[in-house]
């Protein structure tokens, strides 16, 4: 009982979240959403134009990232293991400036998609090669190679001739001022198709925090579960950064506030972890373009600033459960 009205209580402020952001921002709006549904006056093109996809994007990116740091840290078994640490969010910009610099593709295309899913997925299985069969060994691989494409990245930048090219810094940072309907429609099936293997491996990985030899006597094959779980972080990584950027933290913090709610069992901390991450990034994308208005800080940087702290909190109330216990 308990545990399904938090789920209820999730869903309704996540809704009520979505639709603050419709109304809030720079220009106030008075009317009925509804009643501006398939208007063409300024605030009609302010809400369902602009505010729309941003919020919309904010629920299914913030969804995704919750559910890649529940994966990453059940699959790497270690409490800090992230998305961003682990070398997907490195390896999915590198993916996505690259193939904006060669001219090949423009933001907010498929390819531009591809190329940062591609990317990721090609990032995890290095890291997966390149580690020593361990938890912490993974996740220490995975730092080394996220400095070096994010430095790889960095030097594109820098060198690239193109036109504009400074200008995709803000993948560094993250910032959802880009999205709109065209993008959001694009990147929903790669992030609904990572969410779908996420949920396949799910009772898996309750398995495997047991140990990898308790694993394979309990039929579980660690090494292809690893795959699956790289498959489904490379959907989920790449298609939010080659929309919105690397948005660090939320994928650490996400699954601890939700463990502290519900417990470790992977499938529930799956659901809610989609659930609190999009309540999450809508809460600091309301902040980002509000507290400084008109100017907007950037989102990945605000999370990391409000995250960091409230996971020294949360570690000090309780220590993180690993094992599942029903």
């Amino acid at each position: 009982m308990k545990k399904k009205v938090i789920y209820i209580a999730t869903i309704l402020i996540m809704l009520a979240l979505f639709v603050l952001s419709l109304k809030i921002g720079i220009l106030q709006v008075h009317e009925s959403l509804w009643s501006l549904i398939g208007k063409h006056s300024i605030e009609g093109q302010t809400v369902w134009g602009v505010r729309f996809p941003r919020a919309l994007g904010a629920i299914i990116i913030g969804a995704g990232l919750g559910i890649a740091g529940a994966i990453a840290q059940g699959i790497f078994r270690n409490p800090i293991a992230e998305p961003t640490l682990i070398g997907l969010s490195s390896g999915a910009t590198l993916g996505t400036i690259a193939i904006i610099a060669s001219g090949a593709s423009s933001f907010g295309t498929r390819m531009n998609v591809v190329s940062a899913v591609s990317a990721a997925l090609l990032t995890a299985l290095l890291v997966q090669w390149l580690a020593p069969n361990k938890g912490l060994g993974f996740l220490l691989t995975g730092i080394a190679v996220s400095a070096i494409l994010t430095a790889a990245a960095g030097l594109l930048i820098t060198m690239s001739p193109k036109p504009g090219i400074q200008s995709l810094s803000f993948w560094n940072f993250g910032s959802l001022s880009l999205l709109n309907n065209a993008t959001v429609g694009l990147i929903a099936p790669y992030v609904e198709t990572g969410i779908i293997i996420a949920f396949f491996v799910s009772r898996r990985l309750d398995i495997y925090s047991l140990g990898e030899n308790s694993s394979l006597y309990m039929g579980v094959n660690p090494k292809r579960l690893r795959l699956w779980a790289v498959i489904s972080l490379a959907f989920l990584i790449g298609a939010s950064v080659s929309a919105v950027g690397s948005i660090a933290f939320l994928g650490l913090l996400v699954p601890h506030i939700v463990r502290l709610m519900i417990g470790p069992a992977h499938r529930r901390l799956m659901s809610l972890s989609g659930f609190v991450g999009a309540i999450v990034l809508l809460i600091a994308d309301l902040l980002a373009r509000t507290i400084f208005e008109p100017n907007e800080i950037p989102l990945g940087l605000l999370t990391s600033i409000l995250g960091a702290p409230a996971l020294v909190v949360l570690l000090k109330l309780r220590s993180a459960t690993w094992v599942n216990h029903d």
